[in-house]
């Protein structure tokens, strides 16, 4: 009979030790939970700047194509304004 009272008071005290076990790892888990919360909303933030960034740079893009095209068909005009005065006969440089 000592022996199943002892036996008994050990699995009390494991089973207390365990209850604690599991209570700390859920306060662990909760401030996880947390952590990944927090993570969660500095990824959003992140993306969201990259998203804007982007943005920015396709912006930046076509006004520099538009930009350079725009260069190129006025330097395109110049130098063909350019042969017409030197050359008044050549109508087909006036057409183009």
């Amino acid at each position: 009979m000592f022996e199943k009272s002892q036996e008994t008071l050990r699995l009390y005290a494991r089973n207390d030790d365990l209850r604690s076990e599991v209570d700390g790892l859920k306060k662990e888990l909760g401030s996880r939970d947390e952590e990944m919360a927090q993570l969660k909303k500095e990824m959003a933030k992140v993306k969201e700047e990259v998203i804007c960034k982007d943005e920015l740079f396709q912006q930046t893009k076509d006004e520099l194509t538009s930009d350079v095209a725009n260069s190129y068909a006025a330097g395109f005009e110049d130098a063909m304004a350019q042969v017409a005065y030197v050359h008044p006969g050549w109508i087909f440089l006036k057409q183009v």
